[in-house]
């Protein structure tokens, strides 16, 4: 039996992860360009983006798990902070895509990082029971985008058809 370190096995791990997941979405998105016969909409370095993303964020979280398991970490532990982490990059991540606007404003950054504290202080006191914290993303964060959605959309107006003048004074 070969024994192979921890790099390797982080390799061998982030390789067959990256490649069950990217031939699908591939897959997905040929065949949404056959079914609706428009274009896909990216550019070739888009593609070539993603393909570099895919496996870096892959390498990310097997690595912290790795790190986390030598240091003696409890894998229910280590695996409620992934969740936690990935359910904030969706929230704040299609949050920060619909008001992309606003930016240059201080007051968006500053709410967007109370919010994003709150995110981490209140789903850290959650006690989890078990390890299946896959639906996290869809019980809590689906949930907490509307929510965020709400609270930005109370000081901001949200991406759709604006006159020049607003415009020019989100600008400003």
């Amino acid at each position: 039996m070969n024994d192979f370190g921890p790099f390797t096995l982080l390799l061998t791990a982030v390789v067959v992860a990256a490649f069950l997941v990217l031939v699908p979405t591939v897959l997905i998105l040929l065949a949404r360009k056959l079914v609706t016969r428009r274009p896909l909409g990216t550019h070739g370095r888009d593609w070539l983006l993603s393909l570099l993303i895919a496996p870096l964020m892959i390498a990310a979280f097997a690595g912290s798990y790795l790190f986390a398991a030598s240091k003696g970490i409890d894998e229910h532990t280590i695996i409620k902070w992934m969740n936690i982490f990935m359910a904030a990059v969706f929230v704040f991540g299609y949050a920060v895509k619909k008001f992309w606007d606003f930016r240059r404003k201080l007051k968006f950054w500053a709410g967007l990082g109370v919010l994003i504290i709150g995110h981490f202080a209140l789903l850290s006191r959650v006690r989890w029971e078990q390890a299946s914290y896959f639906w996290l993303v869809v019980v809590i964060g689906v949930p907490e985008l509307a929510v965020v959605f709400f609270l930005l959309g109370l000081t901001f107006k949200p991406k759709g058809r604006r006159s020049a003048e607003e415009i020019s004074d989100i600008r400003d």
